[in-house]
């Protein structure tokens, strides 16, 4: 973080998503505000500890590493300037391309190209991702929020 605060809150990727994005849909909609106005206030007083998020405040020089499928949600408490960057080291490839080609299609097909060119090796690996039956592709219980 360059400037600023920001107020975060982590939770495990075991939590359920019904625990971490309840519905119905939250007045707010999906605004970080919204989900730290109505859902944080519930999951901080949880009687189930797993539940409770761990909450911090990042301050200008601090850097908030965040562990592939944690939940999280952001909420800057000043103006801030930040840089931010996600991370898919190799022994994690074949968790987060499911992930990527679910929830962003059009996104994925673009990597997939520019995979092609620039890492033809892992692009094969999400041709092979892709002839797998979906049982198959399972097995990664994490997701993000």
């Amino acid at each position: 973080l360059l400037q600023g605060r920001k107020l975060w809150a982590l939770l495990p990727p075991h939590v359920p998503k019904e625990v971490v994005q309840p519905t119905p849909k939250l007045h707010g909609g999906r605004e970080a505000v919204a989900w730290w106005a109505n859902v944080y206030p519930k999951l901080a007083a949880a009687t189930d500890p797993d539940h409770r998020p761990l909450t911090l405040v990042q301050t200008a020089g601090e850097t908030v590493y965040v562990p592939g499928g944690w939940w999280h949600c952001v909420l800057n408490l000043d103006v801030t300037v930040a840089v931010t960057q996600n991370l898919c080291p190799r022994s994690s490839f074949d968790s987060v391309w499911r992930r990527v080609v679910k929830s962003r299609p059009k996104m994925s097909k673009r990597l997939a190209e520019r995979l092609a060119v620039d890492e033809p090796l892992l692009h094969q690996r999400t041709v092979e991702l892709a002839k797998l039956p979906p049982e198959e592709k399972g097995g990664d219980s994490s997701s993000s929020s």
